[in-house]
C-alpha cells in the first residue's frame, strides 16, 4: 500500500501534526486507566497498613487502652490538616478547570479568526479572478 506524498508545505505540516496529536489522544485512555489502577492499589495498600496497625494497637494496648484525650487531640489535628489539604485540592482543581476553559475559548476564538481569514483570502482571489476576466 503506497501512501501519497504531500504536495505542499502546509499539507506536509498538517499530515505530521495531525498524526502526532492523534497519537497523543490515543494514549489518554491508557493514562486514565493506569491512574485508576494505581489509585485502587494505593487504597488497598492503605487499608492493609491500617488493618495491621489496628491489630498491633489492640494487641499492645488492648488491656490498658489509649488515652481518649490524646486520641481526640490527634483527631482534631488531623481533621484541620486534612480539611486544609482537601481545600487546597479543590482550589487547584477549580483553577485547572477554569484554565482549561480559557484555553479552549482561546483556541475556539483563534479557529474562528482563521476561518474568517481563510474566507477573506478566498474571496479576494475570486474578486481578482473576476476582474482579470473582465479585462
Amino acid at each position: 500500500m503506497s501512501e501519497t506524498k504531500p504536495s505542499s508545505l502546509s499539507e506536509t505540516m498538517e499530515k505530521h501534526t495531525i498524526n502526532m496529536v492523534k497519537k497523543l489522544e490515543s494514549q489518554m485512555p491508557l493514562h486514565i486507566k493506569s491512574f485508576s489502577d494505581f489509585s485502587r492499589e494505593y487504597m488497598k495498600l492503605l487499608e492493609e497498613i491500617y488493618d495491621i496497625g489496628y491489630t498491633i494497637e489492640n494487641k499492645m494496648f488492648g488491656n490498658c487502652g489509649m488515652d481518649e484525650k490524646t486520641i481526640g487531640m490527634l483527631d482534631n489535628y488531623l481533621d484541620v490538616g486534612s480539611k486544609f489539604f482537601t481545600f487546597q485540592m479543590d482550589i487547584s482543581n477549580q483553577f485547572f478547570k477554569e484554565y482549561l476553559k480559557m484555553r479552549l475559548s482561546v483556541m475556539e476564538s483563534y479557529n474562528s479568526f482563521l476561518h474568517e481569514f481563510s474566507k477573506n483570502i478566498n474571496n479576494n482571489d475570486t474578486e481578482k479572478t473576476d476582474k482579470e476576466i473582465k479585462l
